[in-house]
């Protein structure tokens, strides 16, 4: 009788009917997306939780089984905008062909979310969209000054782009647009790269598991009808881990892979990221990325991916062009910085799409088992059994005194 009860539990825990039994596809995605007391987003899909800063244009991205992303947390903050000459033809930024930045901390930005949802009322994607503002009067004004060329308080003889913080003055970048737009899709997304109906560029947006991000850029004040812009995307890939786990960035470039550590400092500060072309047939693949991998493993947790092309609209015509999008990269001792290099659109706008994705079946986390760990039915399941040997084993030792 305990054998036959005691099974009876493990087969109501086997066979408890899942969440979604009898709920269509479409439905039992449904993301979550709410906003807290300090103004961070969060948005939440079965796989994947971001949460999103509403000071800067900063997305934090983990698993949802994996509480609070404690082992596999990654980090892409949108922090800086630069205006450089490339002096030495390479098509990407280095430190010493800065003629101006900005740090995106020294304007105010708007977040806001949304759902798009289908003639059903089911969502179809969840948006948020990071919009500038105007100038901020609270910005961290110091976090650039040991990377950032130019910027030399104690050699104030030497050119210099910044002499000291009374020199601090981003009123030209008043009128300069910019907004990052990011969307979660449920399923995924087939898009493409499209100039006058001719394809420039395929991709896919995996559902639930990928957010993409919209980089459009506008008004930009351009200083010089050569000059270029760079856009620094700051990726850390161990935000909230324990010292147990550790992750590190692999880099697929043409020449192989390259993995690096944001403890690493490396001394070339702008090395070009080689575009990959992974089927050799002597163009670069539209989609180029970044792994965030575990060390101890090798597994494979997500990945920072963007387009090779980029979209410039031109105000004067109307004409829009596909333009290439090269990158270049070092570590500085806390994070990768990766700077996305756009070609001089005076005048006109530019539309990139960079996205952060994980691995579906790859999360780190293993749910408990045990006892301790059954759901809430099978205390039911047991506690009934107890009571019934408790009332069979009473009625027994009745007999037996009768």
């Amino acid at each position: 009788m305990l054998f036959l009860l005691v099974s009876s539990v493990v087969a109501v825990n086997a066979f408890t009917p899942s969440d979604d039994d009898g709920v269509e596809d479409d439905e039992k995605n449904e993301p979550e997306e709410h906003r807290d007391s300090d103004g961070r987003v969060w948005i939440q899909t079965d796989i994947m939780t971001v949460m999103l800063n509403p000071k800067l244009p900063s997305y934090q991205y983990w698993y949802t089984a994996d509480d609070n992303g404690s082992l596999a947390r990654f980090m892409v903050n949108y922090m800086m905008i630069v205006e450089f000459e490339d002096s030495n033809g390479d098509g990407v930024y280095q430190p010493e062909e800065t003629l101006d930045f900005v740090p995106l901390d020294a304007f105010e930005w708007s977040l806001q979310t949304g759902a798009i949802t289908n003639e059903l009322g089911q969502s179809t994607e969840v948006y948020a969209s990071y919009t500038k503002g105007g100038l901020s009067d609270d910005w961290e004004d110091d976090w650039f000054k040991e990377w950032m060329p130019g910027y030399d308080d104690e050699s104030p003889e030497d050119p210099v782009i910044l002499a000291d913080d009374s020199d601090i003055n981003f009123t030209r970048y008043a009128g300069l647009t910019l907004q990052f737009y990011a969307h979660i899709y449920m399923n995924d997304y087939n898009g493409t790269v499209k100039i006058d109906e001719e394809v420039k560029a395929n991709y896919t947006v995996d559902g639930g598991v990928e957010l993409k991000v919209d980089i459009a850029i506008g008004s930009f004040p351009f200083t010089s009808e050569t000059s270029s812009v760079a856009v620094l995307n700051y990726l850390r890939e161990d935000v909230a881990s324990d010292d147990e786990v550790d992750h590190h960035f692999r880099l697929h470039e043409d020449s192989g892979d390259d993995d690096h550590d944001s403890e690493d400092v490396m001394e070339q500060l702008g090395e070009e990221f080689e575009d990959n072309d992974e089927d050799d047939d002597g163009f670069e693949d539209d989609v180029q990325e970044i792994s965030f991998i575990e060390a101890t493993t090798d597994e494979t947790r997500g990945f920072y991916r963007w387009l090779a092309k980029a979209v410039v609209s031109h105000s004067l015509n109307g004409s829009q062009e596909a333009v290439d999008v090269d990158a270049s990269y070092w570590t500085d001792g806390n994070g990768l910085l990766l700077f996305f290099a756009y070609p001089n659109f005076d005048g006109g706008s530019i539309l990139h799409d960079p996205s952060l994705k994980l691995i579906e079946g790859a999360s780190p986390f293993t749910p408990p088992t045990g006892l301790l760990n059954l759901p809430i039915e099978s205390y039911v399941v047991i506690g009934t059994a107890v009571v019934l040997i408790a009332g069979i084993g009473l009625a027994i030792k009745r007999r037996r005194i009768h």
